[in-house]
């Protein structure tokens, strides 16, 4: 057996293969009834319904899957799905049932289908055998590719000892590994536990055509240009003001649809801005005073509401939720800002501005809140902890301490595990950002300031009332949206966004 280097690519062009036809494709779902397909694992009901296969939960049975009735080695897949967003589920590929492995189970590569928080959909997991393979947390671009409680398109192939994923055209899982060579295709249900009311998955257009192992692979030659790394400060009116007249903005976060979204503290409001139109409407109100905001993959809002001392999550369904409002026991103080991990965490930092009456706990700190909702506080010295931001590697988290004017850096050893605590830079700061560099971007005084990754001090931009928090967004990733007190502001940059940070839809 090797296993060879997995490779992850955010900028792959995909174009088609050269000598592709139409005629190649064949359907292996006929849309009337399932006649090539077989039933293996657990008691998952799968029937065909409107030209689509569904897949409907039942409980205490283990994954079902349901599996082509022969085998293929070389070929590209194309499918769609559409899945409940408490289903997690996948695509098997090459994979097997065999006597003499664990008495028949089904193993080999899956496709994931994942519709959680951590979004990795069209990840490779190797099914009943290594575990992840092939995981997304480095590739930002294709976790923000997928569509919560919408059709969502796979492209795959399996050639040779390479497999590659897209997911809505942009490519994922990019792997060399040549454990098995051919097995069958299965669309799983996955088992439950003993929860009771189904829910499902469905599938259609699936279609193949075999390759001859030969084939020429699809030019996803690097699209990424040499470019001058040096960061540079924009001129003298290139701030521009969106819109002004709040009490204090706060909190931009890049949303779905091409919008800008952002909270208005005092007045308890969650706003969003069209920025075709340059007008902002209500998007939430009794916000519960939120103050920072990020986006999920799955188009979840997560809102640190410091006025209701409680974090929230609102899915596509409107329901607002909460994920934590304690510790230990004991309310928490108020909630100010978040970053995500990529991996369906989330670190928040909790301090406390104002009267200091009902505070439950002497702690102003840093919590970091794994995918299983599990909290947990990782850092308790600071006095004043505000912004907080991952690198873009995921392996440094930079904490702002307005108490004692500095911005700390710390070392990420695994979820929640943080060492080597030092001074990053000689500034407090609100809210903060990164760009595609590394470059941290400090919201001080009346200017943010831009540090390298070394924590030089690169530049200033400077803005007429004092910036509060920083996000990119817009066409390329490359503005610059700023929250100033009674304002927001745009500035176009030379750089795009980091590529943790939830700026990658």
């Amino acid at each position: 057996m090797k296993i060879a280097l997995i490779i992850f690519s955010a900028c792959l062009c995909l174009t088609p293969f050269a000598n592709s036809q139409a005629e190649d494709w064949v359907s292996l779902f006929n849309g009337k009834n399932l006649d090539g397909w077989v039933q293996r694992g657990g008691k998952a009901i799968y029937s065909v319904e409107d030209d689509m296969i569904v897949g409907k939960t039942v409980p205490n049975t283990p994954n079902s899957f349901l599996c082509t009735d022969r085998e293929y080695s070389n070929f590209e897949l194309s499918l769609e799905f559409k899945v409940h967003p408490e289903l997690n589920s996948g695509v098997q590929i090459r994979s097997n049932s065999l006597p003499d492995y664990k008495n028949g189970r089904v193993h080999g590569y899956q496709v994931e289908i994942d519709p959680s928080d951590r979004a990795w959909s069209a990840g490779i997991y190797d099914e009943s055998r290594r575990g992840w393979i092939c995981d997304l947390k480095d590739n930002t671009k294709a976790r923000y590719a997928f569509k919560q409680d919408q059709w969502n398109h796979y492209r795959i192939i399996a050639n040779g000892d390479s497999i590659k994923t897209w997911i809505n055209g942009v490519p994922a899982a990019d792997l060399v590994d040549d454990l098995t060579a051919t097995g069958f295709i299965a669309l799983q249900v996955h088992g439950v536990g003993g929860r009771k009311d189904p829910i499902s998955i469905r599938w259609r257009n699936i279609k193949l055509r075999e390759l001859d192992g030969e084939d020429a692979q699809p030019a996803d030659g690097d699209s990424s240009r040499s470019e001058d790394q040096a960061f540079k400060i924009p001129k003298d009116g290139e701030v521009k003001m969106l819109e002004d007249g709040f009490r204090f903005t706060e909190g931009p976060s890049w949303g779905p649809d091409g919008k800008m979204f952002f909270t208005d503290i005092p007045n308890a409001r969650i706003h969003v801005m069209d920025l075709a139109s340059g007008v902002s409407e209500i998007y939430r109100a009794d916000s519960g005073k939120a103050n920072g905001l990020v986006w999920t993959p799955n188009d979840a809002l997560i809102a640190c509401e410091g006025g209701a001392r409680r974090v929230t999550i609102q899915s596509v369904d409107g329901v607002v939720r909460t994920i934590v409002d304690q510790f230990e026991g004991k309310k928490l103080n108020s909630p100010n800002d978040i970053t995500l991990d990529g991996i369906g965490g989330f670190y928040f930092t909790d301090p406390r501005y104002g009267n200091r009456d009902d505070m439950e706990m002497e702690i102003e700190g840093v919590y970091y809140v794994n995918r299983a909702r599990k909290v947990t506080r990782v850092i308790d010295d600071l006095e004043r902890p505000n912004g907080v931001q991952l690198s873009n590697d995921g392996k440094t988290l930079y904490v702002a301490d307005t108490g004692a004017n500095r911005v700390f850096a710390y070392d990420v050893g695994g979820p929640g595990k943080l060492s080597n605590k030092r001074e990053f830079a000689g500034i407090g700061s609100d809210g903060m950002t990164i760009d595609q560099h590394g470059n941290l971007y400090l919201t001080h005084g009346k200017a943010v300031h831009v540090f390298s990754p070394q924590g030089d001090l690169l530049g200033r931009i400077n803005f007429a009332t004092a910036p509060t928090n920083v996000t990119f967004g817009g066409d390329g990733n490359q503005t610059l949206f700023v929250t100033g007190r009674s304002a927001v502001y745009a500035v176009e940059m030379d750089f795009a966004g980091g590529q943790v940070y939830a700026n990658a839809r």
